[in-house]
């Protein structure tokens, strides 16, 4: 009894549970090896540890009275093509804007505006909200031609169009700014603004608003009854217009364009253009790679102090040899030391 009280103390000390202890001790026979009982607690223990992670883990269970099944993850694309709107920008339209540019800037065009809405709905934007000013409901006066005013009706009963305020004081009409309707909008939703005004005057109001503006405004152009934003908004460098439009981009835009100069080109590193032949060079500038070089091949200078004794003697030496040269020597057979020449003349007849 001993024995087997000082097996449970031994593996108690070891941060085993007393009830584990006893349960392997009687599945195992009397005179089982210290090996074989830690084996079995650690099996024990592990099989224990997966339980209590099953047990705290959240289970998804399907609603109705179907038999129950494991729930699978579904893959991220299929979320996204269920609920489009969660990956897409809101998106708000100039309606002004939109309608006079297709109408050469001469007539309303409501067209223009259902264009617009159905290019950004065909690619499964629905948070969309197009702003005009109210005073576009009355009925169109020669000095503000209207056409298709139709659409403007269809869009507001789609909860698409807004109409920003407006109203008569003393027989004039006063009318609220709906460019800072647009701006504002899509600066708290966090959305595009799709419009060809830069919004100048609201920009020098926020630097906030300056900053969105720059990055988030969708310029376009109308080619007959075509509504065309660009491929690349913000600019060659930027996204493509499939990530601009997006929350979180996923499409790669790893489709780099060859440089025209090919390997002539002197841009080295700078240069925005894919370059295959230095795909395996160094990424440094032509100027760096120079001064790398030269800095390599050119001989470390020494102080006077920290120059090598044979280096010295070879200076002090050549010192000594430049003395020389200024006298020119002339070695005479019979004497052991140099004697100085006379200058050679020309004409002995100047000397006499």
């Amino acid at each position: 009894m001993s024995r087997h009280q000082n097996k449970i103390e031994r593996f108690l000390k070891l941060g085993y549970s007393e009830k584990d202890i006893v349960r392997v001790l009687e599945s195992l026979r009397k005179d089982a090896l210290t090996n074989d009982i830690l084996e079995e607690l650690i099996k024990t223990n592990h099989k224990a540890e997966v339980e209590q992670l099953r047990s705290s883990s959240p289970q998804l269970v399907p609603r109705g009275c179907s038999p129950q099944e494991p729930v699978k993850p579904r893959p991220v694309a299929e979320e996204e093509d269920s609920d489009p709107c969660s990956v897409l920008r809101p998106i708000v339209i100039d309606g002004s804007n939109i309608a006079m540019s297709h109408g050469n800037k001469q007539v309303f065009s409501c067209h223009g505006i259902q264009l617009a809405v159905l290019w950004f709905w065909e690619r499964g934007h629905r948070d969309i909200t197009v702003f005009v000013p109210s005073w576009r409901k009355e009925q169109p006066r020669p000095e503000t031609p209207i056409t298709d005013q139709n659409i403007l009706h269809e869009l507001e009963k789609r909860k698409i169009l807004v109409y920003t305020p407006s109203r008569r004081v003393k027989g004039k009409r006063v009318v609220c700014y709906d460019d800072r309707y647009i701006v504002k909008l899509a600066y708290e939703s966090d959305g595009i603004i799709v419009s060809n005004d830069n919004y100048r005057d609201l920009q020098n109001e926020k630097q906030d608003w300056k900053r969105f503006i720059e990055g988030r405004l969708l310029m376009y152009s109308f080619v007959n009854d075509k509504f065309m934003p660009p491929d690349d908004p913000l600019g060659r460098s930027g996204p493509l217009i499939e990530n601009f439009l997006r929350k979180t981009p996923n499409i790669p835009e790893h489709k780099w364009q060859h440089c025209p100069y090919g390997k002539k080109c002197t841009y080295g590193i700078k240069c925005k253009f894919y370059h295959p032949e230095r795909s395996n060079q160094s990424h440094m500038s032509v100027a760096d790679e120079l001064r790398a070089k030269t800095k390599s091949t050119s001989p470390k200078p020494f102080k006077e102090d920290e120059q090598p004794l044979n280096t010295r003697a070879r200076s002090a030496n050549q010192h000594r040899l430049c003395l020389f040269t200024q006298v020119q020597p002339c070695w005479n057979s019979s004497k052991s030391f140099f004697q100085l020449q006379e200058p050679p003349t020309e004409n002995a007849s100047e000397l006499r």
